[in-house]
This record gives C-alpha cells, sequence and structure tokens, in this order.
C-alpha cells in the first residue's frame, strides 16, 4: 500500500468514525452538522497546504521540505528527492558539457557544427582561430558572409552524399602571410552537417622547402658537371691537343669534381645535423679557446698574408658539445671573412665570455670582417641552404652556398645563436654564441 493510499484510508475511517459517533449521539442532523464541519476543516488544510506547496515550488532554491501534516508530508518529501534527483542529473549534464568542451578545445583540429542554412550553430577556438572569427559574436552566422572566399562558397554549395568532401585553401593570417588550410565536410545529423579545419601551412612550407632545395642540388650540380662532360668530351674529339691545353682542362675539371665533393660533404653534414639532437647523443667538454686557436692558424693559411689577422682570445672557455660540429660551425665564419674580404682587408677574431637574455653565461665568438657588406634585405635569409647575396662570387670562391645554414643548424644543436651585423661598405660581423659548460 503506497502511502497516499494508507493515508487516505485513514482519514476516511476517521470520517466514518466521527459520523457514526455523532449519529450515535444525536441522530441524523449531528451526523451531518459533524461531517460536514469535517470536510470544512480537511477542505482548509487541503487549501492551506496547496498554498503552501505553491510558495515552495516557486522559492528558486529548494533546499528544505516544508512542514506538513499525512498525505502533505509524504507529497513534500517526494517532491524534494525528486528536485535533489533533478538537481544532480544537472549537475552531471553540466560537467558532461563542460568536458567535452575541454576535449572539443584540446583537439588539435578546428571543428564547427552547420545547420542546413550555413550558420555556425557551434565552433571550437581553434576552428575560429583558422577562419578568423570570433566564436561569441559570429555564433548563428552565416559562415559563407563571414568568410568570402569563391571556391569556398562553391565548396559549401555542394552536396553532400556518403563520403565526406575535402578541399585546400589559403585565407589570411596577419600580416602580408597566408594560412593553408584542409578544410572537410561531412554529414552529422539530419540538419546539420560537420566541417573540420585542419592548418597545414607548415608541411605545404615543408614541401615547397623540400621541392626548393632539389631543384638548387640540382642546379648547382648541373654547373660542375657540364663543365666537366664538356671538356671530356673536348678531348676525346681533339686527341691531339696541346699539352698545356691539356693540362689546363683537367685542372678546371678537377676544380669543378672537388667542389661537388665539397657540395655532397656539406649536404652530408647538413642532413646529419637535422636527424639528431644533442641530447640524443655523448658529448664532451671543449675547450673552445684551443678551438678558436686552431682556426686562427687555419686563417692565416687559406689566406696566404692577403688580408690583416688579428685576434683577441680569453683562455679556458669550455663548452659542452661536439667537437666536430662546432668546428663545422665556427670554421665556416671564419673561412667565409676570408673568402669574401678583399686583399688588404681586416678579419678580427674575438672570444669573450658574455650573458644571454636570460642572464645565463655563455661564450661569444665574433667575426668582425672589412668586407663589402651585406644589405639589411638579405641578412634575414643567409642561413637558408643556397641563398647567396651573390651568386656569381659565391661560387667563384668555392662556397657552396650551405655555409651558414650549417652554422646554424650545429649552434641550435649545442643551444646556441648566430648573430649576424653588417652594413654594406663597412663590414660585418658573424656571432656565435653557445652556453658555457656548467661546472
Amino acid at each position: 500500500m503506497t502511502p497516499f493510499t494508507r493515508h487516505t484510508v485513514r482519514a476516511v475511517l476517521l470520517l466514518l468514525a466521527a459520523a457514526v459517533l455523532a449519529y450515535a449521539v444525536g441522530g441524523v442532523v449531528a451526523m451531518l452538522v459533524v461531517v460536514n464541519a469535517v470536510l470544512v476543516v480537511w477542505l482548509s488544510l487541503y487549501l492551506f497546504y496547496m498554498a503552501k506547496l505553491l510558495r515552495w515550488l516557486q522559492s528558486p532554491k529548494l533546499r528544505m521540505a516544508p512542514e506538513g501534516f499525512g498525505v502533505w508530508d509524504e507529497v513534500f518529501k517526494t517532491l524534494l528527492l525528486q528536485a535533489k534527483s533533478r538537481k544532480k542529473r544537472k549537475q552531471k549534464l553540466g560537467m558532461a558539457l563542460q568536458r567535452f568542451n575541454r576535449a572539443a578545445e584540446a583537439m588539435p583540429n578546428g571543428v564547427i557544427i552547420l545547420n542546413r542554412e550555413g550558420r555556425i550553430e557551434w565552433m571550437n577556438h581553434l576552428a575560429a582561430s583558422h577562419l578568423n572569427l570570433d566564436v561569441e559574436r559570429d555564433w548563428m552566422g552565416i559562415l559563407p558572409n563571414l568568410l568570402r572566399a569563391p571556391e569556398f562558397h562553391q565548396f559549401l554549395q555542394q552536396p553532400l552524399d556518403a563520403a565526406p568532401r575535402s578541399i585546400k585553401i589559403s585565407v589570411p593570417c596577419g600580416k602580408q602571410r597566408q594560412r593553408v588550410l584542409a578544410l572537410t565536410r561531412s554529414t552529422f545529423e539530419a540538419r546539420a552537417e560537420l566541417l573540420i579545419t585542419q592548418d597545414i601551412s607548415a608541411a605545404e612550407q615543408l614541401n615547397a622547402t623540400r621541392t626548393a632545395f632539389v631543384a638548387n642540388v640540382s642546379h648547382e650540380l648541373r654547373t660542375p658537371l657540364t663543365v666537366i662532360n664538356g671538356f671530356l668530351e673536348t678531348m676525346a674529339d681533339m686527341p691531339a691537343l696541346p699539352t698545356e691545353q691539356q693540362q689546363q682542362f683537367i685542372g678546371l675539371m678537377q676544380k669543378e669534381g672537388q667542389r661537388m665533393l665539397n657540395l655532397l660533404a656539406d649536404l652530408l653534414t647538413l642532413s646529419r645535423l637535422e636527424s639528431h639532437s644533442l641530447a640524443a647523443i655523448e658529448t664532451q667538454p671543449i675547450n673552445l679557446s684551443a678551438l678558436v686557436g686552431q682556426l686562427l692558424q687555419e686563417a692565416q693559411t687559406l689566406s696566404k698574408g692577403r688580408h690583416h689577422i688579428s685576434h683577441q682570445t680569453v683562455p679556458d672557455i669550455w663548452v659542452e658539445g661536439i667537437q666536430t660540429d662546432l668546428y663545422s660551425a665556427l670554421s665556416n665564419l671564419v673561412f667565409n671573412a676570408v673568402r669574401y674580404t678583399p686583399e688588404g682587408g681586416n678579419i678580427d677574431l674575438t672570444l669573450a665570455r658574455g650573458e644571454d637574455a636570460q642572464q645565463q653565461p655563455v661564450a661569444v665568438f665574433s667575426v668582425r670582417d672589412s668586407g663589402p657588406g651585406i644589405a639589411a634585405e638579405h641578412i634575414p635569409r643567409l642561413t637558408e641552404r643556397f641563398y647567396r647575396v651573390d651568386a656569381g662570387r659565391s661560387r667563384q670562391s668555392g662556397g657552396t652556398g650551405l655555409g651558414l645554414a650549417i652554422t646554424k643548424h650545429a649552434l641550435a644543436e649545442h643551444q646556441g645563436t648566430l648573430d649576424i651585423q653588417s652594413e654594406v661598405g663597412v663590414g660585418s660581423t658573424f656571432s656565435a654564441i653557445v652556453p658555457l659548460k656548467a661546472v
């Protein structure tokens, strides 16, 4: 028996008992009076508790149930339990929604839910960033009106079937920059669709760099191979060439062959530097002062007295790293100064202690020359592979166009940096900054 049935039966029995007692005492008239009185009291209590129930239900916080009598006590307790149950379910749904939002924001791709009219019903912040939108301002906005790109409009107008549709577009990203996005549309619900955005700018840049690299390597190898092949054909067609001319041809072929070997050696060095990090291999303490002394002797040998070479070196400066890689980084700076400084010019090598931006102790190796200098627009690109300010002059000096790229990667391997200062007609200063070995 339910509590409501039990209280109802009890009330009816009390009413019958009162009626029987009144009838036995005063007859039918007394019975009717008592029954009417009990019904009036019952109705009054009903109306009182109904008003009490309404006031309680209209309260913004259903914490404590009001006191009741009989069946009303059961009603209040039951409603309070239901209210608490609904509150718990609401809290669970809220937590689940917050978890979903956090998961959506943590996704590596942007996500947008569109209705059939193309309005944005929901999107995460990454999608808004990809398409230059605002999550709050552009909510329920029409996406084709917010992103004005003809190919994107055509993409959204294409009918969807079982297979998702994809497209690659470019959108503005800052000043004079473009972000390349891969977009995928798929059916989400009966009247909605899902749009996934993925930033593939880095991959596109990598593909472009790889294509340019292959083209540059092919171009760099084609020139010496063409020279060697041309001389070989000439010597084959004219076996009676004078010995002096043959020796001249052989000397030129040897020079071009050595140039190809240097290029391949630099390519292998650059590839090796890019394929590992310093933390993954065994390092050793390096006496940077002794290494700079060795570079000074080699610079004097390469110069053959054509330059005034001076040096200022602080003794016993030690760093942690790989001797061969650090030698490659620093020797490129020194040898470039010798190659590109005109005869009679000055070259100054300096090694000193210093501090970086975080006030950490570093070794600073600088190579200053009195060469022709480099225009400001070229400096940011000097460490690119095969980038040359003067291609003809660089090839004539025997450069491969990879030296500064090797220096940049080798220094990065040692948590170091390369600083370049130059002024046309005055000269250049290339500084390698490397953290000192921890004591």
